[in-house]
């Protein structure tokens, strides 16, 4: 049965790497439906996705996985001020999504050939959903941190402190025995028989 204690982290490290996948899919998928003909960055597009609007899905990505790498890492109130940082972001990107000047492109230059063609851009509304939802984790993983964060446990925290560690007590089988010394430190081949 898995300890209780671990949950939250478990948790907190799923909704970062969720954060890290939508932020990078909100880069890939389509912002702006463009009429054919259209000449965006000079190429002829069908499709504007967010990356080629913004630049900040693909570094929010990398930071939720560096947020993972901390959340590991880090202990006490250091995680609870990781956890205002990542709500911190969250608000920035819900902003940004909501601000529209991601839209602010020039989307009616027409290849030559082209001029005739009907239509306008058309906005999508899946790739700033998508931001939004990434912005949604990163609130969550931000509030689990915040709530929970000092009483998560810590990555390599079971060796940190040897003064702090219990002597190994025998359970009478040798097997058992050797792999519990093992795990606490110690030499097995030089205890007490």
């Amino acid at each position: 049965m898995p300890d209780p204690a671990k949950r939250p982290l478990w948790i907190v490290v799923v909704l970062l790497v969720l954060a890290a996948a939508t932020m990078w899919g909100t880069a890939s998928i389509t912002w702006i439906d463009v009429p054919e003909g259209t000449v965006f960055d000079g190429e002829l597009r069908e499709r504007i996705s967010g990356g080629d609007l913004v630049t900040w899905p693909v570094p929010l990505a990398l930071l939720a996985l560096a947020a993972v790498a901390a959340t590991l890492a880090l202990r006490g109130v250091a995680r609870r001020v990781l956890g205002v940082v990542l709500i911190a972001v969250a608000v920035w990107v819900a902003v940004l999504v909501f601000d529209g000047s991601a839209y602010d492109v020039n989307t009616s230059t027409r290849a030559p050939g082209y001029d005739t063609m009907p239509g306008e851009p058309v906005r999508t509304w899946q790739g700033p959903a998508l931001a939004l939802t990434g912005a949604a984790l990163y609130t969550l993983a931000g509030l689990v941190l915040v709530w929970r964060g000092h009483r998560m446990p810590r990555m390599g925290a079971k060796y940190s402190a040897p003064g702090d560690r219990k002597r190994v007590t025998r359970s009478g089988n040798p097997d058992a025995d050797l792999w519990n010394a093992l795990s606490e430190g110690e030499d097995p081949t030089t205890r007490d028989r």
